[in-house]
This record gives C-alpha cells, structure tokens and sequence, in this order.
C-alpha cells in the first residue's frame, strides 16, 4: 500500500470496493483506493486522478472523454517549463468530503536537490455542477531564485470522440498535420499551400473568459471568473488551444514577449480559482452554454467557497477620470518594480474608460498598487499617466484625475495610437503565418491621398526595404515632432528614420517573438518621439522613410507635428 493510502486509512473510516471513502455520498465525493488514484465527482460525472496529479479517466454520461490519448502523452497536469520544472507530489490531503462539496489538494514540498518551489495543487466539486475548480497556491520558501518560462495546466481530450476547438473568435476542427513540412515551431504547410499553426488559435487572455474542446455530444472548457492572476497586461496574448485536442491554461509565460518569471526567495502567488467544465449536447449547445457558465461564474467573483487568508474575499475597488485623451485603458498592478505590460509577480485589473474618461474597477484584492493609464486613440502615443495608491478590503478609492495631453499642431497623422495595428491592412484577418508574408519591401504613401486601410500594412517584414511616407509641407522657422509608435518588433527588428535623406533616428529592439507567430495586431509596444531640425525641411514635397534593416516591425501610429 502506498504512502497516500496509509494517509487517508489514517482520516478516513470505511472501505468499500477497493475504496477508502468516508461517507455514503449522494452528491460530491472524494475518494483514493489501493494504488494512490484519486476519484473525485457527483452526480454528473466522475474524474479519477493518478498520484502525480494527471487524469486517468473522466466520465461523462458513461462515456470516457480521456481515452485514445496518445501514448506517452499525460492529460489534466500541472507543469512548467524552466529550472527544475517537476511537479511531484508527496502529500494528499482530503480538505472537505460532503455531498455538497469534495476538495482534495495534492502538495509538493519544497526541497533543494530536485524541487525548489513549494506548490498546492486543489481540486473542488459541488454536487450539482458539472466540473472541477481547479487553484493553485505557489510559493518559494528558499533562499534562491527560481526561473519560470512557463507555468500552465494541460488538458487533453479524446481527439478521436472531441475533435474540435474554440477560443470564441473561431471555433473548428484542427487539421491534420502529419507528414507535412514543418516551417517552424508547431507550424506547417498544408497540401493546399495554405499554412497551420497553433499560434493560429492564440488569443488576448483577458479578453477570452472561456474556451474549450469539443464534439462526439461533449464539451470540455476553461472557464473563468477573472484573470487578474496571469502575467502581463491587457494585451497579453496567450495559447489557449490546439492540435490533438488540447486546452491550456497559461498562468505565465514568455510567449508574445513577456519576460521569464523570476521567483524570488519568500514570493507567493495565488492562482485562481477557475473552472473546468464538462457539458454536453449539440455542438451549437456546447458552446452556448460555455459561455453563459462564463457569465455565471463572473456573477458569483470572488468565490465565497474559497477559505484561504491568501484569497481575500473583502475587495476594494477603484475609480476615477482620464482627462485629455480620454479613451484610454487603465490598469491597476501590484507595485513590485516591473512594467506593467510585462509583470508576472503580481496581481492586474484593468478597465477601459467611459466616453467621458471616467472609469471603476472592482474587485480588487487589498494591497499596494500603481495606476497607470494609457491611451487608445488620439496621437500621444508616449503618454502614461500614473498614480500609485493603496486599496483597502471593503474601501472604494477616488483616484481623481489621470490626464493624457493630446499632442497639439498635428500636421498629419496615419492611424491613431491604441497599442495596436488594428486600423492597418490586414490586421483585423484571422491569425495565420501567411500575413506576414505578404507586405510589399517597398512602398509609398502619400498623405491626402493614400488609405491606412488599403495602402499602409500592419507590420513591414521584409529586408532590405523601404517605407516611404510624402507629403507637402513648408519651411516656417520651426522643426517638427515626428512621433512613432511601433505595435511589436520581432527577430531583434533594426530601423532607421529618415527625412529627405537625413537621418534622425535609428531604433533596435528586442525580439518579442510575435509577428512570425501569427501575432497581426501587437507584440511589446516601443514609442519613440523624435525632434526634426527645422533645416531638414523642404518648400513642398517632402519624404520621411523608414528602413528596415533587420527582422519585423510592426506600427501603432504615426504623426508629424510642428515643434512650436
């Protein structure tokens, strides 16, 4: 008998069948037997869990959605990708086992020869929900720092019965893609000439509350309540789902440009709750009712069923008015010295403003946090305005006013800064790796005649080439601002700015990993601001080009303003 099973004959009074159960149970219930499986369940299906923590089986109206996985291939786990990336635990412990509720926690403890990161791994069932909450308590009570690249939990389904998947913008069957050429990570050609990628089925992690494997009659879905508990800011995007019918939830990681977690001695970090639900029913059903246990599960945040000192059900909430541009996004982060679209130790809210600039977040955990609000129209694509405040459980903070100055004597302007390409050619298309393929190395556009929705492309891919912007102007004893906002940068993207043959910019950046990755509306944001010497300027036509020199480059916007 193993070490699990010694520990629960210790809680736990009666056996039946191989089973050491508590209770008769009618609803919820929990339950290991001899070879350390757990079994978790109702009424409406049943899990059953190996002693590491991976599924072995769940059934679903007497059909098991977790058979045909491949060989070798685990389903249901906690994993991560960086130093000593193990998850093996030691300790499972029986939290509640009625039939209202059964809420089991497997525990890794920390150690310094194989497993650095101390880690609770819980699983609760309610009697009439079809679906385990899954959470996460994570923690370093070492005195070293521990690198993460990845941290997620992985679930997959029986592709041959549930063949399908949805991230809401689409919802389809996954190609097959043996034996075709592999093009680079995960991505490959078709018979057809067309490509597939599971950069394909990405998505923005705080715009997508559900999503899911489907088909055969059955659906199997992430579904939560808030994501205030993943890496990065709002545009973070995320893998969500896959080939071989896989669904991941990603607390953190480096994809689309977010740093690598690095867990310093004495951080803790608390992940979730989320859902893990299994319907049933047509496929249109399916999908309809996942989004509506959406809505459901965002109704009843923060979880009053959660009893930990480390989720704290009195929340505070914030509000306040963005003056000047005041369409603008704000966003509440933990004060931990990270910028705020690529923290990872913390905690993150977020809301757009109103049409007047106000705005109010709710629901956030007490604790000390800065305010920062950027804008998502106009032309000061430099702008950030910042307040930093502390939040109280049960209080409401009136941070006042935020103000983003509209830059003033624009001459021109293509597009409008929002973080994003979203005005640009081909930036509102379904991801795919063929876009990036297809902008022109070299191109002209002339102000007052030229369209952004037809003549501007949202990233530049090809070197060596040239963009080229012409437009009248004149000589009036003031130089000009010239303000570029690039949306994302890839493969260490180099550039330089000209006008009328004079340089007066050269800009490198870091690869963020995004525009060859499907990415067609932003990756890691860079503004520069950029003075024009009066005497570049020339009576009538006058020419500003932008060189790529190296790897990809994708723009924000762009605005020319006289510099009085």
């Amino acid at each position: 008998m193993g070490p699990f099973s010694i520990l629960f004959l210790a809680l736990l009074s009666t056996t039946t069948n191989g089973f050491v159960v508590e209770a008769e149970n009618d609803g919820a219930f929990v339950e290991i037997n001899e070879f350390d499986e757990v079994t978790l369940g109702n009424d409406l299906f049943t899990v059953t869990f190996n002693s590491n923590a991976t599924a072995k089986s769940l059934h679903k109206n007497g059909v098991n959605i977790l058979e045909n996985i491949a060989e070798g291939m685990q389903t249901w786990y906690l994993d991560w990708n960086g130093e000593r990336a193990y998850f093996t635990p030691s300790l499972v412990e029986i939290v509640r086992n009625t039939p209202e509720q059964a809420h089991v926690r497997f525990v890794q403890e920390a150690n310094y020869e194989r497993e650095l990161m101390y880690i609770e791994f819980h699983m609760v069932v309610f009697s009439a929900l079809s679906g385990i909450y899954q959470y996460i308590k994570l923690s370093n009570p070492t005195d070293l720092t521990v690198d993460f690249a990845e941290f997620r939990t992985v679930h997959r389904f029986d592709h041959a019965l549930m063949p399908k998947v949805s991230n809401i913008i689409r919802s389809e069957a996954t190609p097959d893609v043996s034996g075709r050429p592999l093009i680079q990570d995960t991505t490959w050609q078709l018979a057809d000439g067309t490509y597939w990628s599971k950069y394909d089925l990405c998505g923005y992690i705080r715009e997508t509350p559900w999503f899911g494997v489907y088909g055969g009659g059955f659906g199997g879905w992430i579904v939560s309540a808030s994501r205030e508990y993943h890496s990065a800011g709002p545009l973070k995007q995320e893998l969500l789902v896959h080939q071989d019918s896989l669904m991941l939830n990603y607390f953190h990681s480096t994809h689309f440009g977010t740093p690598n977690l690095l867990v310093p001695p004495g951080w803790s970090k608390f992940f979730g709750p989320y859902l893990v639900y299994i319907n049933t029913g047509s496929e249109e059903e399916v999908l309809a009712d996942a989004a509506n246990q959406a809505l459901i599960e965002q109704s009843q945040w923060p979880y009053s069923w959660v009893e930990d000192e480390e989720y704290p059900l009195s929340r505070g909430s914030v509000s306040g008015r963005v003056t000047g541009q005041t369409k603008a996004m704000v966003v509440v982060y933990d004060a931990v010295e990270q910028q705020f679209d690529l923290q990872n130790l913390g905690y993150l809210f977020h809301a757009e403003t109103n049409e007047d600039g106000t705005f109010a977040i709710e629901n956030i955990r007490p604790g000390s946090y800065d305010v920062v609000a950027y804008p998502l129209a106009g032309h000061g694509s430099e702008n950030l305005a910042r307040k930093s405040i502390t939040v109280e459980a049960g209080g409401t903070h009136n941070i006042g006013d935020l103000d983003l100055p509209e830059p003033a004597n624009i001459i021109w302007a293509i597009g409008e800064t929002s973080r994003r390409s979203d005005s640009y050619h081909w930036s509102d298309e379904l991801r795919n790796y063929y876009w990036h393929l297809l902008p022109p190395a070299n191109l002209t556009f002339e102000i007052g005649k030229s369209d952004i929705g037809n003549d501007w492309y949202y990233a530049q891919t090809k070197t060596p080439g040239i963009w080229k912007v012409t437009y009248e102007d004149e000589r009036n004893g003031y130089g000009r601002i010239l303000r570029v906002a690039f949306a994302a940068a890839s493969r260490s993207a180099s550039v330089t700015v000209a006008i009328n043959g004079n340089d007066i910019g050269h800009f490198a950046y870091d690869n963020d990993a995004t525009i060859y990755r499907d990415a067609l509306q932003n990756g890691n944001f860079h503004s520069e601001v950029i003075a024009i010497p009066a005497n570049y300027l020339a009576d009538g036509s006058n020419t500003i080009s932008f060189e790529l020199l190296r790897g990809l480059i994708m723009y924000d916007a762009i605005s020319l303003a006289v510099d009085e």
